[in-house]
């Protein structure tokens, strides 16, 4: 997910049936188009739509209504895994801060009325260890009283047709005639491909590429945008990134941009090798009736978790499956859900959990994760990257430093502690 969610103004734009189907078509495209090409392909009652109205859509949709779309890369292939932390009993938010490789935040708030933090990180997949020591210091250092980790592969959205599903000013009704069969056999087809955390020869080439494909994440539109950026972010940097791009082009005024901006659609051409789906971000609180819930599910194999992951996403406008690594089932889904389909989504979580235990359920506090996010909190920095080594610099002994200190200040954050207090009876 984005890194932090934009507060849309006016979103009427984003209810117009032309506008929802616009996005079911890129949901369901296995590319990342540009609006010239979208216009090449996209029709609305069989009449195409002009490449400047799909500029025009895609400005107001980012400015009121916090769209970001973004082609999802096989975050293995760049020597990063993911791993999805559930942070209970918070006394320090700095925790949250320390380890630069987080990319999402949220608030969440469990049936029996406690409050959790949680946080998605891509790491090092030859850090993972130390990934896992960090979150136990904080334990035994009293900063946290309990962590949840789950190392996993990439993480699956699947969407039901956004025009069949979400109505006048944003209201959904979901759970009837909805085919989202497409997204159940592409999480199949993933989650049968062997998965290894390495960084891919074409990386390795040209690393300036990592930087690249991290940027488009944010939702950058274009490679001219994504490089304006990175040369804001320091051309010093940059310069450790020279190895593959052709010394003329280093030494010539925009040439650079132009080998980036061809080795780019290199990418996008071979998609299925190096992203894994688009991905169409939508803030949940802009689908009026419904709630955001998250669970944790042991199905007992890899089909019942795909077959549970596309029942999910019929009952939801949009969905995330965080499944983790191996073939035992266990997964972390989340769902935007109209409040009147979140029994049918329990019963389901219930039935397909294989434990003996319930499937462990919770709530997004969308209001309290507004409140209480800090630009800190989702704070992934491609510079530790190193292209000479290819690694991604992890510097266990500084985070777990930070740690200690934190512990010797005994101060408790004044909006966390407001938020323990709001969910107490």
């Amino acid at each position: 997910m984005p890194p932090a969610e934009k507060h849309p103004a006016s979103p009427t734009l984003l209810y117009d049936p032309r506008v929802l189907r616009l996005l079911t078509f890129l949901t369901r495209t296995q590319a990342w188009l540009t609006p010239p090409q979208i216009a090449k392909a996209f029709r609305v009652g069989g009449r195409p739509v002009g490449v400047a109205t799909l500029y025009r859509w895609f400005a107001a949709l980012e400015e009121t209504a916090g769209l970001v779309y973004f082609p999802y890369p096989r975050m293995e292939r760049l020597g990063l895994q993911e791993v999805a932390v559930r942070v209970h009993g918070l006394r320090s938010p700095q925790v949250l801060s320390a380890v630069p490789f987080s990319h999402s935040f949220l608030v969440e708030l469990g049936l029996d009325g406690q409050a959790c933090v949680s946080q998605d990180y891509w790491v090092p997949g030859a850090a993972l260890k130390a990934f896992e020591e960090y979150w136990r210091a904080a334990v035994d250092l009293d900063l946290v009283t309990k962590v949840d980790l789950l190392p996993a592969r990439n993480v699956h959205f699947l969407y039901s047709p956004f025009e069949q599903v979400v109505h006048a000013e944003g209201w959904v009704k979901a759970g009837a005639g909805v085919d989202n069969a497409p997204f159940e056999e592409l999480l199949r087809k993933h989650l049968r491909e062997p998965f290894e955390t390495e960084v891919a020869p074409r990386y390795a080439e040209m690393p300036l590429l990592v930087p690249l494909v991290l940027e488009h994440v944010w939702g950058r539109f274009s490679s001219k945008h994504v490089w304006l950026h990175l040369q804001a972010k320091g051309a010093s940097e940059l310069q450790r990134f020279r190895k593959g791009v052709p010394s003329k082009a280093l030494r010539k005024r925009g040439a650079t941009l132009r080998v980036l901006q061809q080795e780019w659609q290199g990418l996008l051409r071979r998609f299925h090798e190096f992203f894994l789906q688009p991905v169409v971000f939508v803030p949940p609180r802009l689908f009026r009736n419904c709630a955001l819930l998250s669970f944790l599910v042991q199905t007992g194999s890899t089909d019942r978790l795909v077959e549970l992951a596309r029942r999910v996403s019929e009952n939801s406008v949009m969905s995330t499956v965080t499944p983790e690594v191996g073939w035992g089932g266990k997964a972390r889904l989340a769902c935007t859900t109209p409040v009147d389909r979140l029994p049918a989504v329990l019963r389901l979580a219930r039935d397909y959990q294989s434990a003996a235990d319930p499937p462990d359920v919770s709530l997004v506090d969308l209001e309290a994760t507004r409140l209480l996010a800090e630009p800190s909190f989702c704070r992934f920095d491609w510079k530790l990257f190193d292209p000479g080594t290819l690694t991604w610099r992890f510097d266990a002994a500084a985070y777990l430093e930070r740690l200690k200190e934190m512990r010797s200040r005994t101060a408790v954050s004044a909006g966390f502690a407001s938020l323990r207090s709001t969910i107490r009876p």
